[in-house]
């Protein structure tokens, strides 16, 4: 019997799903991998749904913000990463994994398209089409993930048996990328554009992958284009309000171009592990994983300045007259504009419980019974408390409490397109009406109905407007998986994942809550009345803060020291492929 040999490719070998071959002189009959599975429609379509598997479509990062890949995410102290502790290597486990699933979701790709391609009127002639351009949307993507992330990479898209498979040499970026374009507008020629009652890939979804795939590799005038086409499709919108598109009952917004469901329908909710690194402690979580003081200071001030310039921040209140986005992705706390009678030592409602990390407030106020209760989110009483005072917002609603939270995993949203076309016009220098308006747009929903009135981009100056679309990006896509590939292709991981994360000075815990906190967090900054932060973080012109001074004078403490270096620009391909095939050569570095 004629082997299969699809599923033997690199890491393939290494890691199996249910699907996959265990003899691979077998055809199993149910699995797309049989010779004679193709034999229905239904089949067809079971076998394009498994390319939709939530192991092919990583998102930088993680789901929700879940590992500590950029400046945007926070863990405890000598908690930290291979990516910012420089020490990624061909031995990560991740990123060899992240290979091996994609070449086996490539390969399954492949097989598919070829069987579609020799169907023998088993399906219409229009089903047919739009099959296949589901097969060259999912497999653009998996591509433009592989040479984005590794550079060059082995290519191929027909059979190939497992000796060619261990004599394979990397093929050029640049020559894998025509054919990922190839993909998209073959998927965008044929996809229709929209479904009813599905979750499949629909044409937007090809425009915009293809759209962000040339922003990454600098294919301005591409991206640009595939934006545009996105956007003049006449199907997407904006969701009327931010904070609640994230929210887990938030399913069919016009603003999600292309996302993998979660519900019970699915199967799939959201990791139980996550949501508890996520939850404050008040709520039963951990709260391991907190937003940086680096994103917190990213957030404009309500008269479109940064910070450190607008005459309306606060450093005792951080997040009074702030981008209403700030407060909606962050835990807010003190003042937020005012006239609100809060205080800088104010905790505001979040969950059933008061949230307030000032070690002084060792009682919170329960909301679920009316009754204070000990405030187990300063780390005046819980020692593991968030340790530089900050808790994720975005998208966290009450069921996430008992672990019933299903959200979508939003992979490309409308707003995402509209940025990535003002980013690429910009960079052409292309400065016309369309490029503040898309700003602009993405921008005012954000202030709408907060009573701020929105502050709105007006220069046509190409460096103000390429900071400008740059925070821009960072205040709307926070924790969406793609910071990570903005510091890559702005060249500026380096800089960003290199030196200290900052976070508050230590503090005496103790549960005791009419025991008086001490330490150098009220020495050195409550009882000087500088509580939250003692000076302003200065901002860079790439939009990056400077806590440096603070910690020189004794203002916050060091949590993690960073370092990114040069080589890492591109990730190591994994050991085990080099030692199964030696045509492979390593990127630099490694």
């Amino acid at each position: 019997m004629k082997k299969y040999t699809y599923y033997c490719l690199f890491g393939i070998l290494i890691i199996l799903f249910n699907y996959s071959c265990t003899e691979l002189d077998l055809a199993q009959q149910d699995a797309a991998s049989s010779g004679n599975w193709y034999t229905t429609r239904d089949q067809f379509r079971q076998s394009i749904n498994e390319l939709y598997r939530d192991e092919f479509w990583n998102q930088d990062g993680g789901d929700m913000g879940s590992k500590d890949w950029t400046d945007d995410i926070q863990k405890r102290p000598n908690v930290i990463g291979a990516i910012k502790s420089g020490t990624l290597s061909s031995e990560d486990g991740t990123t060899a994994q992240i290979w091996s699933f994609l070449y086996k979701a490539i390969t399954r790709a492949n097989i598919i398209a070829r069987e579609i391609a020799a169907q023998d009127d088993i399906l219409p002639e229009e089903e047919a089409a739009n099959f296949m351009a589901e097969v060259n949307f999912c497999r653009a993507s998996f591509w433009s993930y592989l040479i984005t992330h590794f550079g060059d990479v082995p290519f191929y898209e027909g059979e190939i048996s497992i000796e060619e498979s261990f004599e394979m040499s990397r093929t050029d970026k640049s020559e894998i990328l025509e054919k990922i374009y190839e993909y998209y507008d073959l998927a965008a020629e044929a996809l229709p554009m929209e479904y009813s009652g599905t979750e499949f890939a629909a044409k937007g979804a090809a425009y915009g992958m293809k759209a962000r795939t040339a922003l990454y590799m600098g294919d301005y005038n591409i991206a640009a284009d595939a934006a545009q086409k996105c956007m003049e499709l006449d199907v997407y919108e904006l969701h009327p309000d931010f904070e609640s598109l994230f929210y887990p009952d938030t399913k069919q917004s016009k603003e999600i171009i292309f996302k993998m469901p979660r519900g019970e329908e699915f199967n799939k909710v959201f990791p139980g592990g996550t949501v508890l690194g996520l939850l404050p402690r008040n709520e039963g979580g951990y709260g391991s994983m907190f937003p940086s003081w680096n994103l917190l200071a990213s957030f404009q001030c309500v008269d479109g300045l940064p910070i450190d310039e607008s005459p309306l921040f606060d450093l005792r209140n951080p997040f009074k007259n702030r981008d209403p986005r700030c407060a909606m992705t962050i835990v807010p706390f003190g003042s937020l504009k005012d006239g609100d009678g809060l205080e800088s030592d104010s905790g505001i409602r979040f969950l059933n419980f008061e949230y307030n990390p000032h070690p002084q407030h060792k009682q919170v106020l329960n909301y679920g019974n009316g009754q204070m209760t000990r405030n187990n989110d300063t780390r005046s009483v819980t020692q593991h408390a968030s340790y530089n005072g900050l808790m994720m917002k975005k998208g966290i609603t009450e069921d996430w409490i008992d672990f019933r939270t299903a959200p979508d995993r939003i992979i490309m949203r409308y707003a995402e397109v509209l940025l990535v076309y003002a980013e690429a016009k910009i960079e052409l220098n292309q400065i016309d009406e369309s490029v503040l308006k898309a700003i602009n747009d993405v921008r005012g929903r954000a202030y709408r109905g907060t009573g701020f009135p929105t502050p709105e981009v007006s220069t046509t100056d190409q460096d103000q407007l390429r900071y400008e679309v740059r925070s821009e990006r960072r205040s709307e896509l926070a924790f969406e998986g793609l910071r990570y590939m903005d510091l890559i292709r702005w060249r500026l991981a380096d800089k960003v994942l290199s030196g200290n994360a900052y976070g508050l000075l230590n503090v005496a815990t103790s549960a005791n809550v009419n025991t008086a906190p001490t330490g150098d967090l009220m020495d050195h900054v409550v009882n000087p009345g500088l509580w939250f932060w003692g000076a302003i973080p200065e901002i860079d012109e790439n939009g990056v803060p400077d806590f440096d001074h603070l910690y020189e004078n004794n203002l916050c403490e060091v949590l993690n020291v960073m370092s990114f270096p040069e080589r890492q620009y591109l990730w190591p391909i994994p050991a085990d492929e080099l030692l199964l095939n030696t045509n492979l050569k390593q990127n630099p570095g490694y």
